[in-house]
């Protein structure tokens, strides 16, 4: 299950004795290994009632948490998993709401809403690994200027919001003909930056997706959507899932195969991996 960051993620664990029953353990702690390497720890952790403990931890980074519960003394054990915490910027480009709406949901009718979240993470993530960003983001990349032109490894690139030098980080302004001033130029949303230097060694900040979104992007994001999620409560016992005419999908040995229609909307030809750049 996945958590949006900031959000408070309910924390348990239950611990028994030698005979099933449920029980203190002597102490019990609680660790959480964040996604950058830092740990929290709350030792120890009072049992809600006996041999139930609980903690709601407060999410402040994007990632993959470790989290690790170990009683100690009478009634001793341990329990590992994991947390997802989903970042606040990136975030899927279709909402729960229209995909409940597409796939002729009850909006009112909430049972399947996190699986559901899943899935529309997960095409939304399969459509931008081929078409480049999608959602607007904030995005950082360091890279090195050849003949004055760098290339950007982000993109669609809507606006370049900063370029400093490397190191020291001297501000690069943007050119200005009409002023006579001598800085960086976005080319094109491809990412090729045009700057000042032959060569060196650049930070560049830039605002990268697509705004407004294209309604066809936008109706590729749906199908995908209702294309796995078909597919996740048609299969539940095993095997392959019958598929007709409308879900045919594109033969490739590529490990996920996107429907034809959804590579129609997406502009990619029926064997084409991915939308690739015109730079680079």
């Amino acid at each position: 299950m996945s958590f949006d960051l900031g959000a408070k993620v309910p924390l348990s664990i239950t611990i028994t004795d030698p005979s099933g029953a449920l029980a203190n353990a002597g102490t019990v702690a609680l660790t959480i290994t964040l996604p950058d390497g830092t740990v929290f720890v709350q030792d120890p952790v009072a049992p809600a009632s006996t041999g139930v403990y609980t903690y709601d931890y407060a999410t402040v980074q994007a990632g993959v948490h470790q989290v690790r519960w170990l009683a100690t003394g009478d009634n001793a054990s341990s329990y590992t998993d994991v947390i997802d915490v989903e970042p606040a910027e990136g975030a899927p480009f279709v909402s729960l709401a229209d995909a409940k709406e597409h796939l002729r949901k009850d909006r009112l009718l909430t049972e399947d809403d996190e699986a559901l979240r899943r899935i529309i993470g997960a095409a939304c993530q399969v459509i931008e690994d081929r078409v480049g960003h999608v959602t607007p983001q904030t995005v950082v990349a360091d890279v090195s200027a050849c003949r004055g032109v760098a290339v950007l490894p982000d993109r669609p690139v809507i606006s370049i919001v900063s370029v400093v030098r490397l190191p020291g980080g001297a501000a690069v302004p943007a050119a200005d003909p009409l002023a006579g001033t001598d800085g960086y130029r976005l080319k094109h949303s491809e990412g090729v930056l045009l700057l000042p230097d032959w060569y060196g060694d650049f930070r560049v900040t830039t605002r990268v997706g697509r705004t407004p979104l294209p309604l066809n992007f936008r109706l590729a994001g749906l199908d995908l959507i209702k294309h796995l999620w078909q597919g996740s409560q048609h299969n539940n016992g095993g095997g392959r899932p019958m598929l007709g005419d409308s879900d045919a999908i594109a033969a490739s040995i590529r490990p996920f195969a996107l429907p034809f229609r959804v590579m129609e909307l997406l502009g990619l030809k029926k064997t084409q991996e991915r939308d690739e750049p015109l730079v680079g």
